[in-house]
């Protein structure tokens, strides 16, 4: 297998590691604008012979013929860009590269927005067409969640709720900013909402429940956030009702700066100039955080520890009696991270980790089509929780009927 990485930040320089140093891939290559940052992330903390080919998103096709020499295009951009005040999204800009260039095509989210579907869906037709295969959404939430609810919904015959719950959580004087900024915003948007087979759009952290995961977490307050999730499970599962809630500092930081209306679109006038507290926040975050940031804060203690860990629920039938089926993953802390693969963080090591899983798992498969967690037949599933159970990752699951 030969891949092609855009976008060589801590995700994509990570994937592009792990698809090396796991020999998932023969042969890899990074693409980015900054080919010197490239650089700087592939190399820490040991150099890798990896080539960089500085390329711009939005100018990709001028490389379509280079792309054709490789097995798969790796999208670790954000889903959107901010060009003259405007958002460009870029997954069907890499779509259709990957199309021109006639191969397959992997990214980690969906930009969502005010649809109803997730914007990748639309080019199912183009690419089944051609015979190839477009692995969307495809991180670990999305991504490793969507195959984890595809598990927890084949437990049942009916399933009245799928609920999705995830904890983001850090310990110490400093907040690193564990995703991009464009993800980050897009945390605090407009949350889709799915409920008794209909779809609505609801303001984020309207909805609030108290979320049981497995020790040593225990119960943890979560919110309804704008998620990736929510744009393919209700469309191509039988559910009745859809819910996705996060918890821990970093959706609690979220919630105080859009409870503070850091998220208003609408432009206040400071001085002589007009701008929105969304975009004011946009430009203020910190740049991208580097690999020698991550180890640095740990071993100066600002950063004590952070985790991430994702939990799955269906509720519904089974032989005429109500019952529950969860399936959990707890990912090791950041300070295990630190020792097993510096300068990664306890949120873009469980990403690229899932993404290579899923690489290795469809190589040498023949799928085809527009194809989220979900869709994964069980097979391809199963080999990727394999996979990731092989890392000393705890996956659990339980199941039990419930007597009312």
């Amino acid at each position: 297998m030969k891949i092609a990485v855009i976008g060589c930040g801590l995700v994509g320089s990570l994937i592009a590691r792990l698809a090396t140093s796991e020999k998932i891939a023969e042969e890899v290559a990074c693409f980015d604008k900054d080919p010197d940052r490239a650089k700087k992330y592939l190399s820490y903390p040991d150099p890798l012979d990896i080539p960089i080919i500085e390329a711009d998103a939005l100018n990709l096709e001028a490389f379509s013929g280079t792309l054709s020499n490789y097995d798969y295009l790796v999208n670790a951009l954000p889903t959107f860009i901010k060009k003259d005040k405007k958002e460009i999204l870029l997954n069907p800009l890499l779509m259709s590269v990957a199309l021109k260039a006639n191969i397959n095509y992997v990214d980690l989210a969906c930009y969502g927005g005010k649809r109803k579907r997730a914007e990748q869906l639309s080019m199912a037709k183009q690419f089944l067409s051609q015979g190839l295969l477009a692995l969307i959404n495809m991180g670990v939430s999305p991504g490793l969640a969507n195959i984890l609810a595809r598990e927890a919904y084949e437990d049942l015959e009916e399933v009245d709720e799928l609920s999705i719950m995830t904890l983001e959580d850090q310990k110490g004087s400093t907040f690193v900013i564990p995703w991009s900024r464009e993800e980050m915003l897009n945390v605090a948007s407009i949350d889709l909402a799915y409920k008794n087979k209909q779809f609505f759009f609801r303001e984020p952290f309207a909805e609030a429940r108290v979320c049981n995961f497995p020790e040593p977490i225990g119960s943890i307050r979560c919110y309804s956030v704008s998620n990736d999730e929510a744009y393919t499970i209700p469309s191509l599962l039988k559910i009745n009702s859809f819910a996705y809630l996060a918890g821990g500092s970093d959706i609690e930081m979220l919630r105080a700066l859009y409870r503070l209306g850091f998220f208003e679109d609408t432009p206040i006038k400071i001085r002589k100039t007009y701008v929105s507290p969304r975009e004011f926040l946009y430009y203020v975050l910190q740049t991208p955080i580097s690999p020698d940031y991550v180890v640095k804060v740990m071993e100066e203690g600002d950063l004590e520890d952070a985790q991430f860990a994702l939990q799955v629920q269906a509720v519904g039938n089974i032989s005429g009696e109500k019952a529950v089926s969860t399936r959990y993953i707890l990912f090791p802390g950041q300070r295990t991270i630190n020792k097993v693969l510096p300068g990664a963080t306890y949120i873009t090591y469980p990403t690229a980790l899932s993404l290579v899983a899923v690489l290795r798992a469809v190589k040498g498969k023949r799928l085809r089509g527009v194809l989220p967690g979900e869709l994964l037949p069980r097979p391809i599933r199963r080999i990727v929780l394999d996979y990731i159970r092989g890392k000393k990752i705890h996956i659990g699951e339980e199941f039990k009927t419930i007597i009312e």
